[in-house]
């Protein structure tokens, strides 16, 4: 397996971190996972027509990990996409996906009747809704869904994928979850979410300490995230979707590295991994 990270930002826009993505491909699958702003564009940098990828799961219905929806379909068929979208998310994602396209159905009429492609199948969506726990399989490749914490938002997931004895594990967004340490055990690749702490201060007018309390309770801390890891038995720590995108690389390895002695990874756009 591969992984490429595409997007390791959050909401916050940098230039240097794009929004939350990831691919997960085989010789024979191409899987995307989220589809954070500039996504289509890390994708060409990547090499990775978007007319090829068979399907796109959504760890949960944050903006930022779903705002580029529309663009990546659109962008699709301008790419010659011949095949429909599977998109597998929690509920609430078939109307999600409805919302989007009927935002868009008169300009997208439009185009396809001046335009005159070959083909429409682009456009034609299946939307598969997660349940608590399940398991497919796509070609070669096989994942599994199962929730996380990221309440106030109610339906969250994070994956692992498996191939040919191998496992990688997507984390979502989640505060410190006992069902993720359980479904990561001994994970080769574990990619983690993390808040930041100390690198985002009150700013009046603008984020108030109720602000950054309420931001860092449903995300997994710099000094938590170490502590995930090692309870998970990861192999190797992947961090990505930083809280603030910019910070201070140094102090950051440090402090995770008193609980995680493994293979500590920052995660930058458009790294690739292979598993």
């Amino acid at each position: 397996m591969e992984l490429i990270l595409l997007g390791t930002g959050c909401p916050k826009v940098d230039y240097r971190r794009f929004g939350p993505a990831n691919l997960i491909s085989t010789s024979k699958v191409k899987i995307l996972i989220d589809c954070g702003s500039g996504v289509t564009q890390r994708l060409e940098q990547a090499k990775i027509p978007s007319a090829t990828i068979d399907a796109l799961l959504l760890t949960h219905l944050h903006s930022d990990h779903v705002v580029d929806l529309y663009q990546l379909i659109i962008s699709s068929w301008h790419s010659y996409r011949y095949k429909s979208w599977k998109i597998y998310g929690p509920k609430g994602t078939k109307n999600f996906v409805k919302s989007i396209m009927d935002a868009w159905k008169q300009e997208r009429q439009q185009r396809i009747q001046y335009e005159k492609r070959s083909s429409t199948e682009a456009f034609k969506i299946e939307v598969k809704e997660f349940k608590q726990y399940g398991e497919i399989k796509i070609k070669d490749l096989k994942f599994e869904y199962f929730e996380v914490d990221h309440k106030p938002v109610k339906y969250a997931y994070g994956f692992n994928f498996h191939h040919k004895k191998k496992k990688i594990t997507i984390s979502g967004d989640t505060r410190p979850c006992n069902n993720l340490m359980k479904f990561a055990q001994k994970t080769d690749l574990l990619l983690h979410e993390v808040f930041i702490e100390n690198e985002i201060k009150p700013l009046k007018g603008m984020r108030s300490k109720k602000t950054l309390h309420n931001v860092k309770n449903y995300h997994t801390t710099s000094t938590d995230v170490g502590k995930v890891a090692k309870i998970s038995q990861a192999k190797k720590l992947v961090l990505t979707h930083f809280v603030p995108p910019q910070f201070n690389e140094k102090k950051l390895i440090f402090k995770i590295k008193k609980d995680y002695k493994k293979k500590l990874i920052i995660g930058k756009d458009l790294l690739k991994i292979k598993v």
